[in-house]
């Protein structure tokens, strides 16, 4: 049956088969020890009875009166329990306390006789030839001067004796049977009292299964079981504290992953993803119900997955940088993956990938800017010293082709003055180290003041500068005059320079309220269209789309960005290839102090 697989009900069948073995064992030794206590009683009794009767005819037997004989035994066998009979010395019965049944002259058995005759007292129990039943007899001698004359037999059916046994076995059945009821009954109870405490103990660690770290079992005894409970809350008050310490923990880690700059990436040894933060998630087009599939499933980047591969095969620290094409950027990735191991055990490896496109960038154009300010020193540098070389060693002898080569030392010295001041004035306009001189100035007048200070070149390629603005707009705003003249010149030297013979320079200035825009539009050959976003790296150029009549540094559109900018202003350009470029840029007429 279910309930005796439990431990409630094991318990109380072993309590009940203790109790039912003890009761068993306790009533066969009480049925023999009262059995055996009878009937010895019975013969102490037996025994005491023949030597009174004995005493009572041993004169009448010596003298042979046997008529007095058995006078003397009928009327002693109203106060006997037992039946007597009186044999001599030869073992033949004399007499008997039993009127019915006339055994004078029956010769007992030998051996009783012989016993008897010798003086012993002889006792029997067991089924007798005379009486043809079960009986329980004595044999007491009769003596007279030290000699044996004859014997008592005091005798009893062992039926009545066997009755009386009966109703006593039946009585202690009876009360076995109550005992093993109450035992039964004591079992339960106490093994419900003792298993009650248990099953709490038991309900309560279900509970802290299931996260119910709060969970406390009640305990009102001092026994071992209350110990048991103590010791469980016990325990439950450090699981709750670990467990809470744990999510604190978790929660720290999880917040750390979340506020990371970097993607974290985890795998365990079959390469399954364990773990993941949102910017690995953005990085990898990852979601959180694919955790569990392996990095392969996910990507094909080659370089991450050989990198992740390297650092499990290997068991130590790998590092890479890779490029994500799946943008509309492409990113440069530095990634440091790092094994995981736990009591010496390799688990997984964990990888911090981190966006460097930034300073990639950087690098790449520091490279490029490098490049390029070696090659704008050397052409001029080269040419220099070619031209020094000849007029020193007397090479040129015609003093006006001298004089052609001095000026072309002092163009390429000038190119080369223009090119270092350009690069000091865009390292001080980005470092904040030229402090501007703001003032209120009207924007228009310093626009026709630049037109006419470059007025000799307009003339020289006939162009057409034509500036237009609302004659009742406000133009009077707070700058750099020296700083906005700079853009104003680049702006309209680039224009200028781009603009082919004959050709047309619109300058526009259109009053926008708390602000100023000016467009200056030329109509050269444009710009590429993919082309736009590099015009303000330094030393570009885009010699492929516009043919250059001067030596430009390349650094001009780079300032002019800087200087607008630190004016807190915005600058563009519109262009398409073959139609002329169109650059605005936009000022605060308040400029406010940072």
């Amino acid at each position: 049956m279910q309930i005796f697989k439990g431990i409630f009900g094991k318990l109380m069948a072993r309590f009940v088969t203790v109790i039912l073995i003890t009761l068993i064992v306790l009533g066969i030794f009480l049925t023999y020890t009262f059995e055996n206590y009878y009937f010895k009683s019975k013969e102490e009794e037996f025994i005491k009875q023949g030597e009174e009767v004995a005493n009572l005819v041993e004169t009448s037997l010596c003298n042979g009166n046997y008529q007095q004989t058995v006078q003397y035994l009928r009327r002693a066998s109203q106060f006997l329990e037992g039946k007597v009979c009186i044999t001599d010395s030869k073992g033949l019965i004399l007499a008997a306390s039993n009127r019915n049944q006339n055994w004078r002259g029956v010769k007992l058995e030998k051996e009783e006789v012989k016993k008897v005759l010798n003086g012993q007292i002889v006792t029997r129990k067991g089924m007798s030839p005379l009486f043809e039943q079960p009986v329980l007899s004595v044999a007491v001698p009769v003596t007279m001067d030290n000699k044996v004359i004859g014997a008592v037999f005091v005798y009893a059916p062992l039926a009545g004796i066997s009755g009386i046994m009966g109703k006593l076995q039946e009585l202690l059945f009876f009360a076995t049977l109550m005992a093993i009821v109450l035992a039964i009954l004591l079992s339960f109870t106490f093994s419900k009292s003792l298993l009650n405490p248990l099953n709490r103990v038991n309900q309560a660690a279900l509970r802290l299964a299931k996260g119910e770290f709060n969970t406390r079992v009640k305990t009102k005894t001092n026994d071992e079981i209350a110990q048991l409970g103590q010791t469980f809350n016990y325990l439950a008050g450090e699981l709750e504290a670990t467990i809470a310490e744990l999510n604190q923990e978790k929660n720290k880690i999880e917040s750390i992953l979340v506020s990371m700059n970097e993607g974290v990436v985890a795998i365990n040894e079959d390469r399954e993803i364990i773990l993941t933060n949102p910017q690995a998630e953005t990085l990898l087009n990852l979601s959180q119900d694919r955790l569990g599939e392996k990095l392969s499933q996910i990507t094909d980047n080659q370089d991450l997955l050989n990198i992740f591969n390297s650092a499990l095969e290997e068991e130590e620290v790998a590092i890479n940088e890779f490029t994500l094409e799946n943008f509309q950027q492409p990113i440069r990735i530095l990634v440091h993956v790092a094994p995981i191991f736990a009591n010496e055990e390799l688990l997984g490896v964990v990888g911090v990938m981190q966006d460097i496109s930034d300073r990639w960038e950087l690098e790449q154009l520091q490279k490029e800017f490098v490049a390029n300010v070696s090659h704008e020193l050397k052409t001029p540098l080269t040419s220099i010293q070619g031209f020094v070389k000849a007029i020193r060693d007397k090479v040129v002898t015609d003093e006006e082709l001298e004089q052609e080569y001095l000026n072309i030392i002092l163009d390429e010295v000038k190119r080369l003055t223009r090119l270092v001041n350009d690069l000091l004035d865009l390292s001080q306009i980005e470092s904040g180290q030229i402090a501007m001189n703001i003032a209120e100035y009207n924007l228009k007048d310093i626009i026709e003041q630049t037109v006419l200070n470059l007025q000799p070149q307009i003339d020289k390629k006939n162009l057409t500068i034509n500036i237009e603005s609302s004659d009742d707009a406000e133009f009077n705003i707070f700058l750099d005059r020296d700083r906005i003249g700079q853009v104003l010149l680049n702006l309209l030297n680039n224009a200028i320079s781009f603009t082919p013979e004959s050709g047309e320079i619109k300058v526009q200035i259109k009053d926008l309220g708390e602000e100023v825009k000016v467009s200056i539009e030329d109509s050269g050959p444009g710009i590429p269209e993919d082309e736009l976003k590099y015009i303000w790296n330094r030393f570009h150029k885009v010699d492929k789309a516009r043919t250059r009549t001067g030596n430009g540094t390349g650094l001009g559109l780079s300032i002019v960005k800087e200087i607008i900018e630190q004016h807190q202003g915005q600058i563009g350009v519109e262009s398409k290839l073959g139609e002329g470029a169109k650059f605005n840029f936009i000022l605060p007429k308040n400029l406010q102090e940072s």
